[in-house]
């Protein structure tokens, strides 16, 4: 089995192509040695911008406008935007953990997946979560923090009351 590096699917040991998101596979034949973003820079540093567009569309099976976006953040020295085929398939499996209760698990997956960093990333699971109508639960230091207030005021009154 070899992973896919954009959404960490098992494929097949023969496979070029994703079986879920449609990237090439690392280590096959079709894929080569170099990453993405090492093909992709090597071919904007030679003035071949548009066959870095045509790469990028074919590795990731994007659309044009998400191919041309892409190189261009490249370009300008930016990282390379996760595909939006990915991010579909990291999206719901954000939804689902967030479904189950597991919000750091979503946050930290959507990091892992899009390198984002952490207010990013919790923003996006939040939006996420508000977007598909799933309530986002917190990890409960509100209500801890209330709890101790709580406490604190009847321990006061109790102890004034002795």
């Amino acid at each position: 089995m070899t992973r896919c590096t954009f959404c960490d699917h098992n494929n097949p040991a023969d496979a070029t192509r994703c079986t879920n998101c449609g990237a090439e596979v690392p280590g096959s034949l079709e894929a080569g040695h170099e990453s993405l973003a090492d093909t992709l820079s090597a071919l904007i540093q030679t003035g071949q911008k548009i066959e870095a567009i045509k790469q990028y569309r074919e590795r990731t099976q994007s659309g044009l406008k998400e191919a041309k976006d892409a190189v261009e953040a490249l370009e300008r020295g930016e990282q390379l935007p996760t595909p939006k085929a990915i991010l579909t398939t990291v999206n719901q499996d954000v939804v689902s953990l967030v479904r189950e209760g597991k919000k750091i698990a979503a946050i930290k997956l959507y990091r892992d997946k899009t390198g984002v960093g952490l207010a990013e990333a919790k923003a996006a699971v939040e939006a996420l979560a508000a977007e598909h109508g799933v309530q986002a639960r917190g990890s409960g230091c509100a209500s801890v923090a209330v709890s101790f207030f709580l406490l604190g005021w009847f321990v006061a009154h109790v102890v004034s009351w002795i």
